[in-house]
């Protein structure tokens, strides 16, 4: 495999530098310094954690030359300081219950060091016409739990008027940004070596419409020895006068398969919130989820409140493995077994320039017996300028089962 790769990247290369007396036809590059802090406490135990790292990217993407065009993109993340801890996350590498968080809880990112160094995250190689088009290699892909960027094959047919076709394949993923620069294969690594799975194939299938007043989404993917999901996803929207409304609907059908900690190597598995694959259990677990959001926009301010459901079965605990639509800065409980969410958001944004966001969600989350609930506060705030950008997050986390953790992140960042 590597060395099929290797050789379709030279022929990338030595395509893109044969076509290059047309010129190139889009080139991007940011660096930037990321830095964030985290205090928080599990019980009677304290946290702490964070980082401080230095971030860069560029992406070329070639002119058409014969139908076909190729791209190229790399990043690299450079580690400058790390928040020197002890507590029971301080080991994500080799001990389970880091292992567990850095699996298991989203913030983990902006918590430790995650980061691998420098990722050739782009190299395809792609043909269009009148149809649509075929693209292979590695490329960024957003679509419901597919985002990020992948390794594989799409399809794309755009010949019909208001419709977008997409279909594919990919073997793995990747994440470039200043929080996780993490190399292609991470999430297999972690899922197959600590909780079993074989993670060998995944597959999506994603039509859009796009209308004046509906944006209409079904699509299916398919997750080796992980989920299958089925969701149809809708935008309806309504103005009057300068008042924009929003109804936002989704609703999954999942079928995943069946976890038990008793399976894990680790004889603390439960304790780390580990939860190994049942060989040829893939969609024995059948669930659901459902999401419904009003939002509200007049002039620069927007205003959304939302409510979010999973089945009770645990069938959608891993439905986030490569991408969400949490509607929260992090998604650890919101797609958690029996987890009901109820949140509540206000925007504000100046000119294309400015902006600032004020979320807060509370979920109900866990089986009979064994519930808890969490709240989370996120205040963001920032500047987006033609060539440089500054952001800056508050996250709280407040978990009934003694889990609490307040981050604070920072990001400047300068394009090219």
């Amino acid at each position: 495999m590597a060395f099929k790769f290797g050789f379709f990247a030279l022929l990338v290369l030595c395509l893109g530098c044969l076509q290059a007396e047309n010129g190139t036809k889009d080139f991007q590059a940011q660096a930037g310094f990321f830095s964030s802090w985290g205090l928080g406490r599990y019980g009677t135990d304290p946290l702490k954690g964070g980082y401080s790292n230095v971030f860069g990217t560029f992406s070329w993407q070639s002119r058409s030359f014969g139908g076909f065009d190729f791209g190229v993109g790399v990043s690299a993340s450079g580690l400058l300081y790390r928040v020197k801890s002890q507590d029971i996350y301080a080991d994500i590498r080799t001990n389970p219950i880091g292992i567990g968080f850095r699996i298991n809880n989203d913030e983990a990112k902006d918590f430790r060091y995650t980061s691998t160094g420098f990722l050739l995250h782009t190299l395809f190689a792609r043909y269009q016409n009148q149809w649509g088009s075929l693209q292979m290699g590695r490329f960024p892909l957003e679509l419901a739990w597919v985002g990020d960027y992948i390794e594989g094959i799409k399809v794309s047919i755009d010949k019909f008027e208001d419709w977008h076709i997409q279909a594919g394949w990919f073997d793995k993923q990747a994440y470039s940004d200043a929080e996780e620069n993490v190399n292609f294969g991470y999430i297999k690594h972690w899922y197959e070596d600590y909780e079993g799975y074989a993670i060998k194939n995944n597959y999506f299938l994603d039509i859009a419409y796009n209308h004046r007043w509906l944006d209409l989404n079904l699509y299916y993917n398919y997750f080796d020895t992980l989920l299958g999901v089925l969701g149809i996803k809708t935008d309806w929207y309504f103005a009057y006068h300068r008042l924009q409304f929003v109804t936002h609907m989704h609703y999954a059908w999942v079928g995943a398969s069946a976890q038990r900690s008793d399976l894990c190597a680790y004889s603390d598995a439960l304790q780390a919130g580990l939860a190994c694959y049942v060989p040829d259990s893939m969609g024995r677990v059948m669930g659901y989820l459902w999401q419904l959001q009003q939002t509200l926009s007049y002039e620069g301010f927007e205003f959304a409140i939302g409510y979010l459901q999973n089945d009770k079965k645990n069938a959608t605990n891993n439905l986030p493995i490569y991408a969400d639509d949490n509607p929260l800065e992090y998604n650890t409980v919101v797609y958690g077994e029996g987890a009901a969410t109820m949140y509540a958001i206000l925007k504000f944004q100046y000119a294309s320039k400015y902006f600032a966001a004020l979320k807060y969600g509370l979920s109900d989350y866990g089986y009979d017996g064994e519930r808890s609930s969490q709240s989370q506060f996120n205040a963001i705030t920032g500047i987006d300028y033609r060539r440089v950008k500054f952001s800056l997050g508050y996250i709280n986390i407040d978990d009934k089962n003694g889990y609490r953790n307040n981050i604070t992140k920072f990001w400047i960042g300068f394009k090219f």
